[in-house]
């Protein structure tokens, strides 16, 4: 027995277990989700790979097991196969297939990681070789970008042999040229101005000047901020058949509509999709305006005879685009507020206003012209030197993979023969997976589970308003009309989703007492009858298991589970005890994380059914030692303390706020009563049953608020104050 409050990890723990069953971890999971289970016989269980020792004798009931084979949208399940014991040769192959089956998905797993292993040591030999290319060339020129890719296309394309090996002398020889003071690096810059820039800056200026004010009716002439809204409404009332106007609720007739689609007809949505277009244009353009002068290369990169020229003609470059990028600016945004007012006339001012595009376009193509020439007369001074500098690195870049060849050649041979053996892994496991699904459907005999589930199902309720009926390898659910059950409740679907899984666990030729069951707070949305009726059901059904896990968040259904191990061990009070654990959920110190440990049942959850006790040594011991562990818990934990105390200091008053008005003049001086009534006030859902985020209240004032409260019980009921604290040592 696993008991937790909501968001201690009750159902991530079920996800592990859920992973194991389906030997591959949940999806809901985190992928770097980790984790390591230990069987009685000592067989070690962890997520890489996931294996599954138990085969299909491990069955896990949670969220994840109703959302996968559960629509209730379609009131439809996924089949339970029933195996036929008529069909000797084929249920006794089938039989003998499982533990192959289950052998054959451990050795894919095995394979898959020697796979993984022998691609990541190819992976680090490439790194390494790159690394030392980089390392012994000594060359940023060359090496700069240098990784595993180039060793992967240098190896596959060609063998370097030992005769690629250089001497000493040859290697330093090489080297030494490539230490050489060599020019300055080529430069790709162009001056070109981004391309479609000058129509697009053509184009706009015409829409600006151009007037779409003509096709408003008259009466919009003075609000064309409306526009854009009443054309929507048009729309609106056309494809919904609106014959009433819904702001003003008169009649809208067909010849004001008519009026209206002819204000805002093709040309009207053309004429604004020009301006919308012409808005994005630019901003494109505004955009690689900015990064050609960002690129502009610095008088430091070019070599020195050019370097003066090239600075005389950068500055003219920067002041022509500097001047262009401000017209730009200023011309998007006239754009840009026409799109938004269309039938608004914009005026230009500023500098767009005197600028002359073409005699610009004349200026900077000077400009243009003569860094080309600079740039060009800068790169040639490379050519040559940079050749020999190129073959120096190549002839190292050769010695440095032929010293490696015969790793490469390993390394290779190690990922082939690892391919092989998966491809042959995975071969035997489709094998025997299509063989054994044959056998199934062969065997299986879908109406035998719907028969036994109804029957829980029936008994479950109460009532045969549902019923299963087997339907295309699954079973539909149904009302007595003969309906889809589409609309169940939350109750319904609980003891449906419930029964479905103990219909399990007789299925598929599995032994009840062979079976290990993980089961999920199975009473979520049930009464107290059906709740009682679920645990019975439960207890009934599993008895004879060799193992069940139960995990909740239900103190009633928790105390039920707590007599039955009581009476299973009622000889020996020891073991009973120990069968029974929490998920004790803390502060880990850092933001609102917390951490989550599985532990043996506190005491006072043990010893009594009622919360009470526990809930007192909970907020009695932050009060006193002034320090908590358990922040997520505390606020809640102290107010649900006091609203039970309240229906003993204040009979017919369930509410701690009505008891803490009645006794406020006498404990007004002797207590914080304003931490209480802060307590009061925060958002609060009165239980401990869930662990949100971080509460509202800090931790000061959750220690001052535990305090408080302490003292409130303890000035009002003295006596059960020292009971209280005298069982709860």
């Amino acid at each position: 027995m696993i008991y937790g409050f909501n968001g201690s990890g009750k159902t991530t723990l079920s996800r592990v277990f859920a992973s194991i069953e389906r030997t591959s971890l949940e999806g809901r999971l985190p992928t770097e989700t980790t984790f390591k289970l230990e069987t009685s016989d000592g067989t070690a269980i962890t997520q890489d790979p996931i294996s599954n020792p138990l085969g299909g004798n491990l069955l896990v009931f949670n969220t994840d097991f109703v959302s996968r084979n559960f629509e209730w949208d379609a009131s439809s399940t996924k089949g339970i196969a029933y195996l036929s014991e008529k069909k000797v040769d084929a249920r006794k192959e089938f039989d003998e297939i499982v533990p192959k089956l289950s052998a054959a998905k451990q050795q894919t797993k095995i394979t898959e990681k020697a796979k993984t292993k022998a691609n990541k040591e190819l992976s680090d030999f490439k790194t390494r070789v790159a690394r030392n290319v980089r390392e012994i060339a000594s060359s940023s020129t060359y090496t700069q970008s240098y990784d595993a890719r180039k060793v992967q296309g240098h190896y596959s394309k060609a063998s370097f042999g030992a005769e690629k090996e250089l001497s000493e002398e040859g290697l330093k020889k090489n080297q030494g040229i490539l230490a050489q003071r060599e020019p300055l690096p080529t430069l790709s810059f162009s001056p070109s101005l981004p391309a479609g820039l000058v129509r697009w800056f053509k184009a706009s200026q015409a829409l600006l000047s151009q007037s779409i004010s003509g096709i408003a009716l008259k009466e919009f002439e003075d609000q064309s901020d409306a526009l854009r809204w009443v054309e929507r409404g048009l729309h609106y009332h056309d494809e919904h058949s609106v014959a009433d106007c819904l702001l003003c609720g008169n009649p809208f007739s067909e010849e004001r509509r008519a009026q209206l689609r002819v204000l805002f007809d093709k040309s009207w949505t053309e004429a604004l999709r020009a301006l919308e277009d012409a808005a994005k244009r630019g901003q494109e353009h505004q955009q690689a305006l900015r990064e050609l002068y960002r690129s502009i290369p610095k008088e430091a990169e070019v070599t020195g005879e050019e370097r003066e020229a090239f600075t005389q003609n950068r500055a003219l470059f920067e002041t022509a685009i500097k001047q262009l990028g401000v017209c730009v600016g200023e011309l998007l945004k006239s754009i840009e507020v026409r799109a938004a007012n269309p039938t608004k006339e914009v005026e230009v001012t500023g500098e767009l206003a005197d600028f002359d595009l073409e005699k610009w376009l004349a200026e900077y193509g000077a400009i243009e012209n003569a860094l080309i020439v600079t740039l060009k007369k800068h790169n040639d001074a490379f050519t040559s030197f940079a050749a020999m500098q190129k073959d120096a690195f190549t002839k190292i870049e050769a010695h440095v993979l032929a010293a490696n060849q015969g790793d490469w050649n390993r390394f290779q041979k190690d990922v082939r023969d690892a391919e092989t053996a998966l491809k042959t892994a995975q071969k035997d496991e489709k094998g025997l997976t299509d063989r054994q699904l044959e056998l199934r459907n062969d065997l299986q005999d879908n109406g035998v589970g719907a028969d036994k589930m109804n029957e829980l199902i029936w008994a479950y309720l109460g009532h045969k308003e549902l019923r299963l009926i087997a339907e295309a390898g699954g079973y539909k659910i149904l009302r007595p009309s003969g309906k889809p059950a589409t609309e169940l409740s939350e109750g319904e679907r609980t003891a449906v989703s419930f029964c479905y899984f103990l219909t399990q666990l007789a299925a598929e030729g599995r032994k009840v007492e062979e079976l290990v069951l993980v089961i999920d707070d199975p009473i979520s949305s049930l009464d107290t009858a059906a709740r009682t009726y679920a645990y019975s059901l439960m207890t009934r059904m599993t008895k004879k298991c060799a193992q069940v896990i139960v995990l909740t968040h239900n103190t009633s259904f928790m105390n039920m589970v707590k007599r039955e191990f009581q009476n299973l061990h009622r000889r020996d009070e020891s073991k009973w005890g120990k069968a029974l654990l929490s998920l004790e959920c803390r502060d880990s110190g850092v933001g609102d994380e917390r951490v989550t440990s599985l532990v043996q049942m506190h005491k006072l959850l043990v010893n009594y059914d009622s919360e009470y006790h526990y809930l007192f040594h909970l907020v009695h011991s932050a009060a006193t030692t002034r320090k908590t562990d358990k922040l997520f818990l505390l606020p809640n934990a102290t107010r649900k303390l006091l609203e039970m105390f309240a229906t003993f200091c204040s009979p017919g008053r369930p509410k701690f706020a009505d008891a803490l008005g009645e006794y406020h003049d006498k404990v007004k001086d002797k207590l914080d009563v304003r931490a209480l009534e802060r307590l009061v006030q925060i958002e609060s859902h009165g239980t401990i049953d869930g662990l949100g985020t971080l509460p509202d209240l800090t931790l000061e004032e959750a220690i001052r608020a535990a305090e408080a409260g302490i003292n409130f019980i303890k000035e009002v009921g003295e006596d059960h104050y020292k009971k209280m604290c005298t069982a709860c040592k």
